[in-house]
Parts: structure tokens; sequence; C-alpha cells
């Protein structure tokens, strides 16, 4: 893919700050995460985040947790960026127990080709 930047700004409603050391975000039970993606092509577009989702790792495996409602965007060289929000729930609406989790999409460049994101979130 061309010269490709994606940029992500985890912000939290409950204004918590990773520490320095640990560059996971970190969100407490009760908050909701929002995020900016910010697509910065060099040359050509992009479009995304495309099928945006919370998935669980551990010993068993991936879990899809919450699929994300985002109206992808297209950026031209510069930059462009959409807010997502997690209310720390599954699909069916249960709140997450603590652990790590990642936010995945997609992102699409003017060729068609596609290239897969992810930011790790952890919550406590």
């Amino acid at each position: 893919m061309r010269a490709l930047l994606i940029a992500m700004t985890l912000v939290l409603a409950c204004t918590e700050t990773p520490p320095a050391e640990n560059p996971k975000m970190v969100t407490l039970f009760g908050s909701t995460v929002r995020l900016v993606v910010r697509l910065v092509p060099t040359t050509g577009t992009l479009r995304g985040p495309i099928d945006p989702f919370i998935q669980a790792s551990g010993f068993h495996g991936t879990a899809t947790v919450k699929h994300l409602a985002v109206e992808p965007i297209t950026a031209l060289p510069g930059s462009a960026s959409v807010d997502i929000a997690w209310d720390l729930r599954d699909d069916a609406g249960t709140s997450v127990g603590s652990d790590d989790y990642s936010l995945v999409f997609s992102v699409i460049d003017d060729a068609g080709r596609s290239t897969n994101v992810g930011a790790t979130l952890t919550v406590r």
C-alpha cells in the first residue's frame, strides 16, 4: 500500500490517561471510550474505518465482542477523521469484564487494497 498513515487518538470520557511506560489505553467501568480515527494519505485516497469491531483475545482464540456502527469516510491527501464511541458493552448489551480488547477495522486505498488496523484498549 502506498504511504499510509492512520493515527488513532483515544480519548476517554473519564479522562483517564495511560502511564507513559504503557502505551495501551486504560479505561474504567462505566466510561464510554471515545476514539478519533484520523486517515492521513500522502497520495491518493483512503476510505475507512470499514466494519469496525471490538475483539477480545485469549487462550481460546479471539471473539468479536461488539460491532460498531460507524459511517466510513474518504480522505484525500491531507487528513480526515471520524469519531468512534464504545459503551463498554457487547452486542447483547452486557457490560464487558476487565480485560484487554482490540479495536479492529479495515482501510481501503484508491487501488482497492485493504489493510487491517488495530489498537489495544485495557479495561479495568
